[in-house]
């Protein structure tokens, strides 16, 4: 116990010692050719007579003389003769300065400021002339943030790129930063202002650096921009956002020219503010945006659509998509590389010297991407060519197999026609593909699938289009039935996946008061994909739910209410929904064939899911708009993540008043239709009772994949996977063999989606004619 005691002491009394010299970083000066000078050096060096002294003049004086007569060759007789001419009689030992670095405890013998500069600026010619080199020495350099600045910073100073450097960043070294800040792990707790003064002070004890320890803030932005002259440049480098604003602002008013690299694909940012005083700031991604509002902003999520927009999430590279999505997840933070730290620091300080000389007057913003410039050539043999599905010439194929019988129904007048398909189109299909066609023509309709946009990965054998089909055709039903039309129709399993059902009309129907009901709610009817409010459910309501969706011999309604089943099924469907993002095909299928990115896209394909549409947050927006990237994708799955998006599907089934499963005896494309059918009756009377239902049918599509679809591409590995997936499932749900899992849903409380998938025009889906001809 005495030893540990004594060790705390001496350790204790050692970290004071070295505090008394922790925020210095400024050399002192001896020119001991001075009297007084030589006596306080000397001072020096008996009161400390640990400081390690470095005295390398002589070196230093062979460098100075060849660099004065560069066409003179040197042999050490003709070098040692200049050193002597030069000195021209003064003591060696009193030439030029002594540095004392406080923080070292060293002294270095250096050449004085001219000859030091004129020695150390030697290399930089003609790259840098003379006259360049003389400019830059009365330019004033600002730089914010010392993370990535700190290699700008030093960079600009190894070059003497400026005569003046002011740094600002209020924070301190921590371990994390030595992943990219070159520095010394005795330096973790200093603040990053005293590093960086530090280590341009050891190369070069004459350039003038001015710190601002606590970083840039409202009161002191002016200074940091005009004390001591106004800046010719300010380089941002900080992290705070409003900063970035309120410090281009200034800059804005000043003239002042701003440059940003970020050190994610090299990002620049040149703004000419001092060529282009009207020039918007950061490139007008933040024109409309009301800054005072951002700064009284709490959370990540309110602040996305402000930041967003100047970090460009669609230009982020690959992997720091996927580190993106991964934030909180599996890594705390953003990730920064020492060597893009530091081809970014030698980049902004090249553009730097070009700006300060006028070489350069560009303003924009460029990507300095390795990954884009040096990359192994592509096999040129994995291209495959994809199958591309037309659409049949409808009267041709109603003609050749004898579906054109006028025998029965009457006619209906075209407004009629129109006003039930609009509505039959109002069903909800798999990513909004609407796969339905309808002919008209001899008093019969026809329901088509249309193939071309059917069949994606994640809709093996047509199964996920014929629940659409079904869903489309029982709102066609009811419409019809309300307007006062009797349907006589039939599906036509045997000319599947082609044609799908016909039906003929006659007037005189009555509506029941069941079919009023629903028939009502196929206008407001929608997918809600919020969290919800959990809300304990009506015995009542769930008993009309089965009653409407089991009127079809076989069909069944399960429930889970549980709290430990929903937490399950949750994981199951995030675990669906990870395995979606991770096979290509399927991922391609949802970036290109299902999601919209822009509401100009959504309006102009009139299909497909808008992102808009999805109720999503910000952040959860963001990180869908992160996954379009496939490389990034492919690199998430690389190392194992993507748990947070399986945390969204957790998040939504915890959130639900249950989990629903419609099922119906037997696995074929007719379950599929009557199963769709049953789906959309069981949809509208939930929207009848003021409930939200929201489908999850990845993982039952998943299940599908795995046990029948012909020709699967699925790994060994993934049908593992799914295997155990759909054991727990089938466990939870306690559900047979024999049996077609059609729908997987929750049921929920909230307000309505305020934005509703779009439909394509109906006269991209409706045609009329005869047998013989369309129009």
């Amino acid at each position: 116990m005495y030893l540990n005691k004594d060790i705390n002491k001496f350790i204790k009394e050692f970290t004071l010692k070295n505090q008394l010299h922790r925020n210095s970083y400024t050399p002192v000066f001896y020119r001991i050719s001075n009297v007084e000078e030589e006596v306080k050096f000397i001072s020096l060096l008996e009161d400390k007579p640990y400081i390690q002294v470095f005295d390398t003049l002589q070196n230093q004086l062979t460098d100075l003389v060849k660099g004065l007569s560069p066409s003179t060759i040197f042999n050490e007789n003709l070098i040692k003769e200049a050193i002597v001419n030069h000195l021209d009689g003064t003591d060696i030992t009193k030439y030029g300065v002594w540095a004392y670095y406080p923080w070292l405890e060293k002294v270095v013998h250096i050449l004085d400021e001219e000859e030091y500069i004129l020695v150390r600026t030697n290399r930089n010619k003609h790259k840098i002339t003379q006259e360049e080199q003389d400019l830059l020495s009365k330019k004033k350099i600002g730089v914010i943030g010392l993370s990535v600045g700190q290699s700008v910073s030093l960079t600009l100073a190894i070059e003497r790129g400026c005569g003046e450097l002011r740094i600002a960043d209020f924070d301190v070294l921590d371990l994390t930063n030595l992943n990219r800040i070159r520095s010394g792990i005795q330096n973790i707790d200093l603040k990053k202002t005293v590093i960086v003064a530090r280590e341009i002070a050891e190369i070069d004890p004459y350039l003038k650096v001015t710190c601002f320890h606590e970083g840039i803030t409202e009161e002191n932005i002016d200074a940091f921009l005009t004390d001591g002259g106004k800046l010719d440049l300010l380089i941002d480098e900080c992290d705070s956002f409003d900063i970035k604003i309120s410090c281009r602002e200034k800059a804005k008013s000043l003239g002042i020219p701003v440059l940003m690299e970020g050190s994610d694909r090299c990002t620049i940012d040149i703004e000419r503010f001092d060529l282009e005083p009207n020039r918007p700031v950061l490139h007008g991604f933040v024109k409309d945006m009301d800054m005072q509002v951002f700064k009284s902003l709490k959370t990540m999520d309110e602040k996305i659509p402000y930041i967003a927009p100047v970090t460009g999430v669609e230009t982020l590279s690959p992997r720091m998509k996927a580190s993106a999505i991964e934030i909180m997840s599996s890594i705390s933070t953003w990730p920064q590389l020492a060597s893009a730290v530091t081809y970014g620091g030698g980049i902004s300080a090249d553009i730097s010297r070009k700006i300060l000389l006028g070489h350069l007057k560009v303003s924009g913003r460029f990507w300095i991407d390795m990954d884009e410039l040096i990359f192994d050539a592509e096999d040129e043999n994995c291209s495959e060519e994809i199958e591309v599905q037309k659409t049949p010439d409808l009267a041709s194929y109603i003609k050749t197999h004898n579906l054109s019988d006028e025998s029965t129904g009457e006619e209906l007048a075209e407004d009629l026609l129109k006003k039930i398909i609009t509505a039959a189109n109002k069903a909800p299909s798999g990513g909004n593909n609407q796969p339905w066609l309808w002919y008209y023509g001899n008093k019969t309709l026809h329901l088509f699938l249309n193939k071309p946009v059917s069949g994606a990965y994640l809709d093996p054998d047509y199964i996920s289009s014929y629940v659409s089909l079904g869903a489309a055709i029982e709102n066609l039903l009811l419409a019809a039935s309300v307007n006062g039309l009797k349907p006589e129709w039939k599906l036509t399993p045997e000319l599947l996946p082609d044609h799908v059902a016909l039906f003929k009309f006659s007037k005189g129907k009555i509506a029941t008061s069941l079919e009023n009901e629903l028939a009502a709610q196929i206008e407001s009817r929608h997918t809600n994909r919020r969290s919800g409010l959990k809300h304990d459910l009506d015995v009542n309501d769930l008993s009309q739910l089965e009653s409407v969706a089991s009127e079809e011999t076989g069909i069944a309604l399960s429930w889970i209410t549980d709290d430990h089943a929903l937490k399950t099924l949750g994981e199951i469907a995030g675990d669906a929904d990870l395995l979606r993002m991770f096979i290509p095909d399927a991922h391609s299928d949802f970036i290109e064939k299902e999601m919209r990115w822009t509401i100009e896209e959504t309006n102009n394909t009139a299909d497909g899911i808008g992102i808009h549409s999805l109720d999503l947050t910000n952040n959860d927006q963001i990180g869908l708009r992160l996954m379009k990237d496939k490389k990034a994708i492919s690199f998430l799955k690389s190392i194992n993540g993507g748990s947070a998006f399986k945390k969204l599907a957790l998040k939504q089934f915890l959130n639900s008043s249950a989990i629903g499963l419609l099922t119906i005896p037997q696995v074929s494309a007719l379950s599929y239709l009557k199963g769709g059918m049953a789906v959309e009756k069981l949809w509208l009377k939930a929207a009848d009772l003021g409930y939200q239902i929201h489908p999850m049918n990845v993982p039952l599509i998943f299940f599908y994949k795995n046990n029948f679809e012909q020709g699967s591409d699925l790994s060994d590995e993934i049908k593992a996977k799914i295997s155990q997936m759909h054991g727990t499932f089938r466990e939870i749900f306690k559900i047979s063999d024999d049996i077609a899992e059609v729908f997987l849903f929750r049921l929920f409380k909230a307000e309505s989606s305020p934005v509703k998938t779009i439909r394509r025009p109906l006269n991209k889906t409706l045609s009329f004619g005869t047998a013989e001809t369309t129009y």
